[in-house]
This record gives structure tokens, sequence and C-alpha cells, in this order.
């Protein structure tokens, strides 16, 4: 049984199926699929939920599409709580977009949040205290924040 026909197809296939997630459709899709269930009732489908929305975030980090990428986190973090095992990389991760979109001062107050909770200690994706008073300092002076 020779496939080799159907090569180009599926490559096709695969091509429209990742340009479709890129889209806003794409996205919106996946942020419902994990938002469907009520948060709370079942730990294992929080957990799932909660790295799916986190995975989507980072997605359109990568995408260069920081506001809605925020918004993803900021779901996560709103939904789970502390509970969710992504809560302060989503947090770090929202700065970040806040940064990019001109939202310094909200990037500031997240960045000293993290500082001071010493959030490293809870997630190891989250660079040391050091590292983010050096960058809270920076969007301080640079942009003349309180």
């Amino acid at each position: 049984m020779d496939l080799s026909g159907l090569k180009w197809p599926l490559i096709i296939l695969v091509v429209v199926a990742i340009g479709w997630l890129a889209s806003s459709g794409g996205v919106n899709y996946m942020v419902t699929s994990f938002t469907k269930a009520a948060p709370g009732a079942d730990a294992a489908k929080d957990a799932t939920d909660e790295a799916g929305l986190s995975k989507v975030g980072g997605y359109l980090m990568y995408l260069l599409r920081y506001e809605k990428a925020a918004a993803v986190m900021d779901m996560a973090v709103q939904r789970y709580g502390t509970n969710g095992k992504n809560y302060y990389y989503n947090q770090y991760r929202i700065a970040k977009c806040l940064e990019k979109t001109g939202r310094m001062q909200e990037s500031y107050n997240i960045l000293n949040d993290l500082m001071n909770l010493d959030a490293k200690q809870y997630d190891d994706r989250i660079p040391n205290r050091d590292v983010l008073a050096a960058r809270a300092a920076k969007l301080k002076e640079v942009n003349n924040l309180q």
C-alpha cells in the first residue's frame, strides 16, 4: 500500500491547522476549551486547564501578541489563584507583557510584589530577587514611576 500520495495533502493540512491556531479564532477556541469546566470541581482538570491557559499565554507571547497573552495568563491567575502550578510564573510573564505594551507602572508593581515574596522559592523559572530588583529599578528610573 503506497501512501506517498497522501504526503502533500497532510503537509498542507498541518500548515493550515497551525495557521488557524495562530489566528484569533484558534486562540479563542483553545481558551474556551480550557475554561469550560468550573474551577474547583476536579483538581486534575484544574491542573490541566491551568497548564493549558499558561501554554496558550506563552504561545501568544511567542507570536508577539502581548495584550492577549497578558489577558490569557491573567485569566489563569484569577481562576486558579496560588493553587495553580504556574501562578508566580504567569505573574512574571504578565509583567513582561505589560512592559512590552507600555504599561510600565503595572509591570513595576508586579515585579515588586514578586521580589518582595521572593517568588523564586515557589517557582524556579522566575529570576532571583536581585534580578527582579534590578529590572524594577530600571523600569522605575527610565519611566519616572512611583
